[in-house]
């Protein structure tokens, strides 16, 4: 649900000369889709940005003497503030360095609690991202928290549909005690969807 894995594709479109375009915005396409639509950062994904759209970032930035301004293995997905905060920093500081978002498992470095907060980790790296990115801005958590509750009200319906077939089922064989116990659960479950559906039209 969250920083899932990314891998970068062995070969990036070249000119007919074999060199990479000189224009990296060629390779937009290319490269959301090895960064599967999302952020390499904050993680929101290019459906929940609501028009507001994606950059390309270099990771390494461009000033640094060895860096290929257009070499497309040195880009990934950012959202525009996650691309606005990181600018130029590249601490040389192992213990700040960023992660290389396609060669580390970021889920264990990004550690997102139920409320949708990023959590460090006790890792002075993801530390250091979350405070300089500001992964926990507002609009982020919320975002976040919202995954978690619409992953519920998926998981709940899944049941619903369950019992539907189930009571289908029984319809035939089964005694008015059962069906009535089976439809009480259903009850049950579909108070539970309202909350849950009202604590996600209230974030909106």
């Amino acid at each position: 649900m969250f920083y899932p894995e990314i891998t970068r594709r062995a070969e990036y479109a070249r000119t007919k000369n074999g060199n990479y375009y000189s224009d990296y915005s060629h390779y937009r396409c290319e490269i959301t889709e090895d960064c599967r639509r999302r952020c390499v950062y904050c993680d929101i994904d290019l459906d929940e940005m609501g028009g507001e759209g994606m950059q390309l970032d270099h990771f390494k930035p461009q000033d640094i003497d060895d860096v290929e301004p257009n070499d497309p293995t040195n880009l990934v997905l950012s959202c525009p503030k996650c691309n606005r905060l990181k600018s130029n920093h590249w601490p040389l500081e192992p213990e700040i360095a960023f992660f290389e978002p396609f060669t580390v498992n970021r889920v264990k470095n990004y550690v997102v609690e139920s409320t949708g907060a990023i959590s460090d980790n006790d890792c002075s790296r993801t530390k250091f991202k979350i405070k300089l990115l500001l992964l926990n801005r507002p609009a982020r958590v919320q975002l976040r928290r919202s995954r978690f509750i619409k992953r519920r009200i998926n998981d709940l319906m899944e049941i619903v549909e369950n019992k539907f077939q189930e009571l289908l089922l029984k319809i035939d064989s089964a005694s008015r005690e059962e069906i009535s116990y089976d439809v009480t659960e259903l009850r049950y479950i579909h108070a539970k969807l309202s909350i849950l559906i009202q604590s996600l039209n209230h974030q909106v």
